[in-house]
Order: structure tokens, then sequence, then C-alpha cells
């Protein structure tokens, strides 16, 4: 049987490059006729040219690759041994291998319930031939598109050819799979052992009599390297993969998202058993598998344990609207509307005033959202023909609401969003609930259309009130995207992919804008860093040369006033270990020694070396802006103090510069800590820690009211090593010195990580809602027992 299946897939799979080639000619030549790019089309041609001559190898690699593969499922322990060291990539392959995880994501979507049942089975299989170690099936997307992959070399594709091969690709492999799964589900079906799969998984009492055992962890993957902030999970082939972005810590890289520590491994694989429950109910029913079917039971007793309105603490909680909660029939004999009925309420209320929602995001109504999109959708229900006393939601409706609730809630305490970004995310509050209603892989595909546009929104309004020209266009070119949706979607989403891409161009423009923006910010700071420490240093050298010790005003003046400017100026100008700096310095040091000899009556040598400091004090009152004749004068004064042996003498305190004074940081609130951690309470650990972080970092910051945002560090000083925190879209939020940074870690107000998409840190909040919701309620429930 084994067998069978790989001769199925090495013959179908390898047929999706059957005359590839020459479908791709045809297109360079048609695409020769009407472009103007004489150079562009000639690398086209040269490389389709030598691809097509290379085809029978292409083709041969192309199903070894799919033949290794079934090889390695049969015979774990033949895995060669993963490559643990990191690579550069040029750009033209980081851009095939993009392009062929976007193909592996759209296909593991699309193939959601064959793959599933494939999984399943193969899982028998792999028990009747006595393979205990377990390996990803070898039937999923993911295998013909890396052996793709791996057929190109770094120019073996130029920049217009790549898109046309993806494409082609793109377009026959879909239906070669969709033929092979079926092909390979009816095999294996027929197989004498599938008639006990349901009962085998779902723990009933089949020939089995039990549940299998748990796949063994892989052992490959032991003890590699995990990047700041954890890994990205990957939507590969398996059910498994369906799951939601962080239920129960199942996919989000192994860590728990509640911040619990060993109690949390119990609950985790609790939720592991009842998605595996669900899978095997789903399979046995014969129908494709939802994203709410695994969430439902979480969900339920989310909504059981959460606390209500008045005494939520962070917001969210279900509320009154338990009663309306059935499962089969209403509770007293009501209707219970369905989704097509929901639907056409839900377009009644789009475009309508999103003011109730909008003052929940605010934080103006304690009530959970997804109360109040009850609320509104009940009160419309009369326009479809039923009471509102005796209509309820169907428990999936429940489940849809109650998600997108909590999801545009958390969006919104994941990100700053002031001002005009209530009212834009108020208006899409319906149309996602449209979707949600139809569409689960909104929650758990990260190239959904819709879920593209709540990204770019959120980038747009994230932290922008509009006040320059620029934020002002980037918040009406977001508000022309949500309005467009509001106006025009009704079950196509082409829409948000047309809006999202609309905005996401003209975010793109920002961004260099952004670019430009975070380089003049960091020249600002670096500018002003190093005139504060230019001031510094004229500073320390005045007073040692006027610390007790006692000479003429004249003197002590020039010394003060216009050495301490000459000083700042060569060290700005030319460095502090520049001759002309070092110059500087020793004319102070020579008028301390004129006035010395002045004091004992040294005439003849005080005269010499007046004359020989008459060009460099020059040169210093000129720096200071002084005309010749005010330095004449100024040198006037000078030689008549010095000539005069009974001019009094006083020890002189050097004036404090306003630049130098610690109470006015001046125009950056945290200048002053550059030169000092002296007032900081920090653990010297992790302020070596921070000093390790590099530009591109990313930052989830807390504000004083507990608001979450996020951020990175564009710049670090070169001088202070100071980091300019700048929010996703460049603006910038704060400068803070490796000190400061982890006095805000150490007091819960910063944390160090990844940024992540903003739905993908909103999909991450929600489920740390509702499992933190499910653990405190869990350990009252073992405190009351114990009691």
């Amino acid at each position: 049987m084994l067998e069978s299946l790989k001769h199925d897939a090495v013959t179908e799979l390898g047929g999706v490059l059957s005359g590839f080639w020459s479908g791709i000619e045809e297109q360079v030549r048609l695409a020769a006729l009407a472009g103007h790019d004489y150079i562009a089309v000639q690398e086209d041609r040269v490389a389709v040219m030598a691809l097509s001559h290379r085809a029978l190898e292409l083709a041969t690699r192309f199903r070894e690759s799919i033949e290794a593969e079934f090889s390695r499922w049969e015979h774990p322990s033949d895995t060669p041994q993963r490559e643990r060291s990191l690579t550069l990539m040029s750009e033209s392959e980081l851009e095939v291998h993009l392009a062929g995880q976007q193909i592996t994501e759209l296909l593991d979507h699309q193939f959601l319930h064959p793959l599933a049942q494939l999984d399943e089975r193969l899982r028998q299989l792999s028990a009747a031939l006595g393979i205990t170690r377990q390996r990803p099936n070898p039937l999923r997307p993911e295998v013909p598109v890396t052996a793709f992959v791996a057929l190109f070399g770094a120019d073996d594709l130029s920049t217009g050819l790549r898109s046309m091969v993806f494409q082609q690709f793109d377009k026959r492999l879909p239906k070669v799979l969709g033929e092979l799964y079926e092909k390979a589900n009816a095999i294996l079906d027929a197989a004498s052992f599938s008639a006990s799969a349901p009962e085998r998984v779902s723990g009933g009492a089949g020939r089995a009599g039990r549940a299998p055992a748990p796949a063994p962890r892989d052992a490959e993957g032991d003890g590699e390297w995990v990047p700041d902030g954890g890994t990205v999970p990957h939507l590969g082939g398996g059910p498994s993969n369906a799951a939601p972005a962080y239920p129960g810590g199942g996919a989000s890289g192994g860590t728990t998202p509640a911040g619990g520590g060993g109690g949390g491994g119990g609950e985790a694989a609790a939720t592991g058993r009842v998605r595996e429950q669900v899978l095997a109910e789903a399979l046995a029913a014969g129908r494709p598998l939802r994203y709410r079917d695994l969430v439902r039971d979480q969900l339920r007793a989310w909504r059981e344990r959460a606390p209500g309105p008045a005494d939520a603490a962070d917001g969210i909680g279900y509320g009154p609207m338990q009663g309306t909660l059935v499962a089969d029939g209403a509770p007293d004999g009501g209707h219970v509307l369905d989704t097509t009925e929901l639907l056409n309420l839900a377009s009644l209320l789009q475009g309508d005033d999103p003011e109730p929602f909008e003052k929940v995001l605010a934080g103006e109504d304690g009530r959970p959202l997804a109360d109040v999109i009850r609320h509104a959708l009940l009160s419309g229900v009369r326009q479809i023909g039923f009471d509102p006393a005796h209509t309820h939601f169907s428990s999936d409706e429940e489940d849809a609401i109650d998600l997108v609730g909590i999801l545009f809630q958390s969006l919104f305490d994941a990100n700053d969003l002031v001002g005009d970004a209530r009212q834009l995310y108020g208006k899409l509050v319906v149309p996602y609930l449209k979707v949600a209603l139809t569409d689960d892989s909104l929650f758990n595909r990260r190239s959904h259309p819709a879920r593209r546009l709540l990204d770019a929104v959120t980038e747009a309004c994230d932290g922008n009130e509009g006040k320059t020209p620029q934020d002002q266009e980037t918040l009406n070119q977001a508000g022309h995207a949500v309005d467009r949706v509001v106006g025009e979607y009704q079950d196509d989403q082409a829409i948000f992919e047309l809006a999202a891409s609309e905005l996401r161009d003209h975010l793109d423009q920002q961004r260099r804008r952004a670019e430009l923006t975070e380089k003049r910010a960091a020249e600002a700071i670096h500018g002003r860093e190093r005139l504060q420490q230019a001031r510094r240093s004229a500073a320390d050298l005045v007073a040692s040369r006027l610390s007790e010790r006692a000479m003429t005003a004249a003197v002590a003046h020039f010394l003060d006033r216009h050495w301490r400017h000459y000083l700042t100026q060569t060290w700005l100008r030319d460095g502090p270990d520049s001759a002309r700096h070092l110059a500087a310095i020793n004319v102070g040091d020579a008028m301390v020694q004129v006035d010395a000899d002045a004091a004992e009556v040294r005439g003849a040598v005080v005269a010499r070396q007046l004359l020989a400091l008459q060009v460099p004090l020059g040169e210093c009152y000129a720096s200071c802006g002084m005309e010749a004749t005010a330095a004449r004068d100024a040198m006037a004064r000078i030689i008549s103090a010095l000539a005069l042996p009974d001019t009094p003498r006083t020890v002189h305190q050097p004036l404090l510069d306003e630049a130098t004074d610690p109470a006015d940081p001046g125009e950056d609130g945290v200048l002053r800590v550059a030169g000092g951690s002296a007032q900081l309470a920090f653990d010297p650990a992790i302020a070596a820690r921070m000093r390790r972080l590099r530009v591109g970092q990313g930052l989830r910051l807390v504000d004083e009211d507990g608001h979450e945002s996020a951020g990175r560090i564009a710049w670090i000083s070169p001088l202070t090593g100071r980091f300019l925190i700048v929010n996703r879209r460049g603006v910038r939020k704060t400068v803070v010195s490796p000190e400061e940074l982890a006095q805000m870690v150490a007091q819960g107000r910063a944390q160090v990580r990844s940024v992540d998409a903003p739905f993908d840190e909103a999909m991450k909040q929600l489920w740390q809602r509702i499992n933190a919701t499910s653990v405190n309620a869990s350990g009252a429930d073992r405190a009351t027992g114990s009691g």
C-alpha cells in the first residue's frame, strides 16, 4: 500500500512539470511583445532557455525529492542531520523562498479536510508497519513546493521570470493535489484498519478500544536555538496546523501565553485532547473541520468563568447574555437565528452609526464589545420579522460574536490607537463579524485578505494623532479603505484585498519618509549629545584651571567665557583628540601661567608670553563672534590687569552653564541620564542584557495607564549607547539609556521581544485572556475543594 501511494505521488506530482517550460517560454514571448524594457526581456529569454535545456534534469530532481520524503517517513532513522548554522540569503533566493511559503500556506488551508483524514489514516498505516517514530505526512503540500523551490539556484530566475514560474506552478499544483488526496484517501479507506479509526481516536468501544499513544517528539528539534521573542508558528500541513494561533500554548512555539509555570502543562495537554476529540468527531461525521470546532469548548469555559461587566478587571467579560446561549433550540421555544438570518441582520447594521462600538473601544462603556454587538443585532431583529424577546443566537454564532468582540478589544489594547482610529475600528466591527460567521480562516490564516487589511489599518493608525500633513494623509487613506469595505462588502472578500493593497502602497511610501524621519531624529539626538559632551568637557577644563587658584578678574573672565566657548567649538569641529583642540587647551594653560608670572612681577616674561599669545587669542575671540575692535579691547583689559602688580587676585567660581545644568535636561527629557546612572535603581544583569540589544529589536511598551504599544529600536547612540525607540510608523516614542530600559523592564513597563503583526498580537492577547480566566478559575476551584 505504501509503495502504491509513493508511485501515485511521484507520477501525479511529476506531471506538474510536464510541458511546464514550454508554457513559460510562450508567456515570456508574449510579455516581450507587450513590454518596453529590452534588457529585462532578454534576461527572461536567456533564463528560460537555460531552464528548458535542463528540463529533464529538473524533473528528475523533483521526483527524487518526493521519493526521498517517503523514504524518510518509512525510515525516520535515515533522516540526515539538520544544518544548524545560520547563512545569508541573496535577495533573489529570499524572494523564491517567500513565494514557496505563500503557496504552501494557501494549499494547507485549501486541503485542510482531506489532509486531516490522510494524516489519521497514515498514522494507522505507520502503526501497521511497526513505525514507532512519527514523521510528517509525506503527501503534505510542503513536500512538492519545497522540492520545486530547491530546483533553482541564486541566479536561475530573473526578476520577471520568477513571478511567471511560481504563478504557473501555483496554477497547476492544486488540481493535481486534489486528485492525489482523493485517490490516496480512497486507497487507505479500503484497508481493513480504517473502519475503526474514528473509534480508536475518540476512545470509543471499537476494535482498538483505546486512544492511540501520542506521537513521540521528534528528537531533531531538541536543543535548537530559539531567537529572541520565540519563533513564528508555521502553518504547515496536517490538522494540528489548523489550530488557533495561541490556543492553550499549542501553536505558539511552545510558550505559555498566560505566563504560567509548571502548572500549565496539564491544561495544555487537556486542550490538546479536546482538539483531538473534536478532530475525531469531525472525521467520523465526514464534515470539514472548522476553526470554531477547535476553540468551542475553550470559549464556553471562558464564558462560564469570565466575570460580568460590573467586576471585569480588564473590561472583557461575558456578562448578562449567558441566558441566550442555546445548543439545539431556544429555551423558551423562540426562534434561533441561523447564519443566513444573522448575516442579513449584520448587513442591515453595516454602515450604521458605529458610536456604540466606539465607546466600548475607547473605554467609555464598561460592557464587553461582544455584548454590545449582540444588543445591536437583537435591536434590529424586528426588521426581519422576529420578536427580539424570543429570538436567540445559536452556539456557533455566539462563538463568532465572542471571537470578534474580544479580538477588536485586544487589538485596541495592544496598540496605541487614539482619535479618529476609534471611529474606523467601530465601522469595521460589523463587516468582520460577517467574515467570521462564514470564514473561520480569518483567525488562523495569516494571508487572509481581511487580516491583511486590519494589519494595514492598525499600522496606519498606531500612534497617529494627525498632527502633521503626512499623518493626516495616512489617516485619510486608512479611512478611505475602511469606507470602501463598509460600503461595498457583501460576501466577496476581494474588496478586503483591494483595500489592503491600496493602503499598503501608501504605507510603503510613508515608510520611506519615516526612514528619513528616523535618520533626522537620530542625527538631532546625536548632535545634542555631542554638544553636551563638548560643553561638559569644556566645563571640566575650566573648573580645573580656576579651582583653588587666585587670579585676576580679567583672566578668570577670559577663561570662564571666551576660552570655554573656544574649547567647545574645537571639540565639536575637530574632535577631542585633534591638534586644534589640544592647541586650544594650551591657550588656556598659557593664560594661567601668564597670570602666575605677573603675580610674581616677572614683567619681561609676561611681555614675551603675551606677544606669543596674540594670534591664538585672536582666534579664540573670533570663534566667539567678537569683532576686531571688541577683541582688542578685551586684550587691553587683560594686559592692563597683568601690568599692575597690585591688581587684586581672588579664587573665582566658574559659571554654571545652562546646557550642563543637571536640572535642565533640555529638549530631550532624558539627556541627563546619558552622563551617568547613579540615580537609577536597576539590575546590573538586566542592564548588561539591554546593552547587547541591536537596531531593529522589537519592544512592547506599557504606559502609565497600563496601555501597551509596539516599539522598535531604530538607532543606538555611538556616544552614550542610548536607544531611539519608534513606533510601527517610525515616529519617535522615547529615547532611553540601557539602564533606564533595564529599570522599565524590571517595573513591567517594557518587554523585549519580537513585534508581531497587529492581528497576531491581538490573537495572542485574546488567548492570554481566555487562558488566564481558565487558570484563575481552576485555582479557585482547587482552593475551594481543599477548604
